[in-house]
C-alpha cells in the first residue's frame, strides 16, 4: 500500500456500505440478536480485502448506533453510523465517513446489509458513493460475534386448588417469563416437576402442544399446571401433554420445577424455581381405606399381601390361594 497515492488509498480504504442519504426506517420484526460489542470486519473491493474496526451499540428495539474505521487498529479513515437496525437475523445500517475532506465533500455514505449466522458472525454486502461514484463489495466478520437474545426467569411456584372450568386443578402451578425476546414461535417448551435435585426425583412432565401454545402465547409469560389429585382436563385444555411418573396421586412434596424453552431464534433458555409457596400435603389424595382381609387376588400383588392382618401371609401365593378358596366357598 506504500506506493498508492492518498486518493487511491482513500478509494480503497473508505469502504462504506450502500448509497443512501436518508435515514433507514427501523424494521418491525423483533431482533433475534444483540450485536452490541466490538468487531473486525473484512470489506472486499476489487479483489482485495480491507479489515475495518466496527463498534456497535443496540437498544431493546434493535436500533443501532456506533462507529468504525480502517485500517483495523489504526482507524485512519473513520465512519459513524447515522441510522440502522437489527431485525430478526438481519443487520442494516448507514454510516458517513468523516475523516478526510475528500470523503466529506461530497459526503461519502456507506450502506451495510448483512445476515447474522447461527454462530453470531455477520456476512453481507457494502456499497458507497465515494466521490459521487458507486462502489460495492462483500463484508464478513473476522472477529467478534453477536449474542442470541432471550433469558428465561422463574416467576412463581405454588400449591393450587381451584375449579378451572375444565375440572379441579389440585396440584401445582409454575410461571416463567422471557426477557429480551418473546414466546412467539417457540420451538419447544418443556416444564418438569421434581421432588428432589436429581432426574430420579421426577414427578411430572409438561410438554407444550405447539399448535395451541404458539397460537395463543406470543407474549413474554406462561404458566404450567401440574394436577396431582384433581380432575383437570389436559386434553380439552390443549396446551400441554402431561406425563406423570409413578402413581397418579404422588403423595410426596414437589420441591423444584425446571422449564426449558427453545425460542424462535433457536436459543435454548432454562430457569429453575425451588421456592414453593403453599403446603403440598393439602393436595395429596385421600388415603385409601384400610383393608384387613383380601377379597380380590389383585390386592395380593405388588407386596399387597404384606398389608393384611386377617389373616397374615408369608408370600403373594398364599394370599392368592386364600382369596381363591374364599371365593370358592362363597365367602
Amino acid at each position: 500500500m506504500k506506493n498508492f497515492t492518498k486518493t487511491k488509498i482513500l478509494a480503497l480504504l473508505i469502504i462504506p456500505v450502500m448509497v443512501a442519504v436518508t435515514a433507514l426506517t427501523v424494521l418491525a420484526a423483533t431482533p433475534n440478536w444483540d450485536t452490541t460489542g466490538s468487531y473486525v470486519v473484512k470489506m472486499s473491493y476489487l479483489g482485495t480485502d480491507y479489515p475495518h474496526d466496527m463498534i456497535l451499540s443496540q437498544d431493546s428495539s434493535g436500533n443501532l448506533t456506533g462507529s468504525g474505521g480502517s485500517p483495523a487498529g489504526a482507524n485512519v479513515y473513520t465512519w459513524v453510523i447515522t441510522s440502522g437496525s437489527i431485525s430478526g437475523n438481519t443487520i442494516n445500517f448507514l454510516a458517513n465517513y468523516t475523516a478526510t475532506p475528500d470523503a466529506v465533500t461530497p459526503q461519502t455514505t456507506m450502506h451495510v446489509v448483512g445476515t447474522i449466522a447461527s454462530d453470531g458472525t455477520i456476512s453481507g454486502t457494502w456499497s458507497d458513493n465515494y466521490q459521487g461514484g458507486s462502489r460495492s463489495g462483500d463484508l464478513s466478520t473476522l472477529s467478534g460475534q453477536a449474542v442470541l437474545l432471550g433469558t428465561l426467569t422463574a416467576e412463581d411456584f405454588g400449591v393450587v386448588n381451584y375449579d378451572t372450568g375444565l375440572g379441579i386443578l389440585k396440584g401445582y402451578t409454575a410461571g416463567f417469563g422471557v426477557s429480551d425476546a418473546t414466546l412467539a414461535g417457540a420451538q419447544s417448551v418443556v416444564v418438569k416437576l421434581y421432588s428432589g435435585p436429581t432426574e430420579a426425583d421426577l414427578l411430572q412432565t409438561n410438554t407444550a402442544i405447539l399448535s395451541k401454545f404458539n397460537a395463543d402465547i406470543t407474549g413474554t409469560q406462561f404458566s404450567s399446571p401440574f394436577d396431582v389429585s384433581g380432575t383437570f382436563d389436559y386434553v380439552t385444555d390443549g396446551y400441554w401433554t402431561n406425563v406423570k411418573e409413578g402413581q397418579y396421586g404422588q403423595s410426596v412434596p414437589a420441591t423444584r420445577v425446571v422449564a426449558t424453552v427453545t425460542l424462535a431464534n433457536g436459543k435454548i433458555v432454562t430457569a429453575v424455581n425451588t421456592s414453593l409457596n403453599g403446603n403440598p400435603a393439602t393436595i395429596y389424595p385421600p388415603a385409601p381405606p384400610v383393608v384387613t382381609t383380601p377379597t380380590d387376588k389383585n390386592q395380593c400383588k405388588d407386596n399387597g399381601w404384606k398389608t393384611f392382618t386377617n389373616p397374615t401371609f408369608k408370600n403373594q401365593g398364599l394370599c392368592v390361594s386364600f382369596v381363591q378358596a374364599s371365593l370358592k366357598a362363597g365367602k
